[in-house]
């Protein structure tokens, strides 16, 4: 009976815990699973009048048993943050050569189906995205958060660590190493050759990047001074706003094609 009554306090703690902490609050639900413990506890000991269970097991039985107990609340949470955070693998295939805006659009009537690269048994592999001349790319799958419904938790970060962006005729190199399209992530720093530079678009079900050499940046991107005055018409437009100043903002002249492309 105590084995049952102290598990269901530490799940219960254990579940508290979580659901104060700041990173790993959506997985209190296993607090839930400790109420139920102290509730048979309870029921068992004044309903039934229950002192003790009879346990055939031997001693080292049981004390597995209270190791997998108390390892299990971990394992949860381990399990359930693998699940969430684990990278979306996409392998972007761009026409030779090419530079310019790339933008891929997710979960399009009649778009690419779903193709799979370098898997193994059907895991770890990477969705294959190729990009037409004009430099889009329209899938006919979606683009999955790692969504756990119960928890009501997904992932935000989406390319973090997954996405992998090669010509078509060099499928051995990557064009930037480590870039991975969200916007969090700070330019890269090759000295020579072409750079990818994140946009404030990258978010489901559209990723739009800019491949281009470091003297054609202003070929696709707002000037500081553009910047600032998009972003004064921006806060009197919203004056209650907070409005996060873009580290790249696309200029009208590429806002304009990717409308007449039917992206935005």
């Amino acid at each position: 009976m105590k084995r049952l009554r102290n598990t269901g306090i530490y799940y219960l703690i254990f579940g508290i815990l979580l659901a104060v902490s700041y990173v790993f609050s959506n997985l209190w639900p296993i607090s839930i699973l400790g109420v139920l413990l102290l509730s048979i506890f309870l029921v068992l000991k004044y309903f039934f009048k229950e002192a003790s269970f009879a346990f055939s097991w031997n001693k080292r039985a049981l004390r597995l048993l209270d190791v997998l107990l108390i390892a299990l609340p971990f394992i949860y949470v381990a399990l359930i943050s693998w699940y969430v955070w684990r990278p979306y693998k996409q392998t972007v295939i761009l026409p030779n050569n090419y530079e310019g805006i790339v933008a891929v659009k997710y979960n399009v009537a009649n778009g690419q189906d779903e193709i799979w690269t370098s898997s193994f048994f059907g895991l770890c592999g990477s969705r294959l995205i190729k990009v037409d001349t004009s430099g889009i790319a329209r899938t006919s799958f979606k683009f999955h958060d790692n969504l756990v419904p119960l928890l009501g938790i997904k992932q935000m970060n989406y390319n973090r660590g997954g996405l992998k962006i090669y010509y078509e005729h060099n499928l051995d190199d990557e064009i930037v190493e480590g870039f991975d399209g969200t916007w969090l992530v700070n330019d890269n720093t090759e000295e020579s050759g072409k750079q990818i530079y994140s946009t404030d678009y990258n978010y489901y079900p559209l990723m739009i990047f800019v491949v281009a050499q470091p003297e054609n940046y202003f070929d696709y991107f707002m000037t500081a001074k553009e910047i600032e005055i998009w972003l004064a018409k921006e806060k009197k437009k919203y004056p209650n706003s907070y409005i996060e100043q873009p580290t790249h903002k696309l200029n009208a002249r590429s806002s304009k094609f990717l409308r007449k492309a039917g992206i935005l």
